[in-house]
This record gives C-alpha cells, structure tokens and sequence, in this order.
C-alpha cells in the first residue's frame, strides 16, 4: 500500500471515530438562517466543503507541475556575432 492511501485511511478511521461520539443536536447560523440539525450531518458537510475545496486548489498546482516536466527546452539562437 502507498503511503498516501495508508494515511488517508487513517484520517477516515479518526474522522468516524469523532463522528460517533458526537451525536446531540446542535443549532447553527449561517447568515440569516437558523438550522438545526445532528452534529454528524454537520461534521459530513464540513468534510465534503474542505474536500472540494482542497481539491479545487490543489488542481492548478498540479497541472503547473505536469506542464513544467512536459515542457520541451527552447532552443538558443546562435551567436553570430
């Protein structure tokens, strides 16, 4: 197994653990909502959010690198001088 699967694994074990012990109802407000809902659901949401997100960010970084090791040297003029 990879090191990067051994660790995200890892990080969904701590992350179910922390969700099974956190089951009250909690009341949230986002601008001028109100919600209430189970502090899972909550939990999930803000997983999936910073996914995306980390995703979302992490995708230029890689496609500059890809583009980076494909790029062919340019040629030097040569120096008639």
């Amino acid at each position: 197994m990879r090191v990067r699967s051994v660790v995200i694994l890892v990080l969904l074990l701590l992350f179910l653990i922390v969700v099974v012990q956190n089951t009250e109802v909690v009341s949230v407000r986002v601008l001028f909502w109100d919600l209430t809902m189970s502090r899972i659901i909550l939990l999930a949401l803000s997983l999936a959010v910073g996914v995306i997100i980390g995703f979302l960010f992490g995708r230029p970084w890689q496609r500059r690198k890809q583009y980076a090791t494909t790029k062919q040297p340019s040629e030097r003029p040569k120096n008639t001088t």
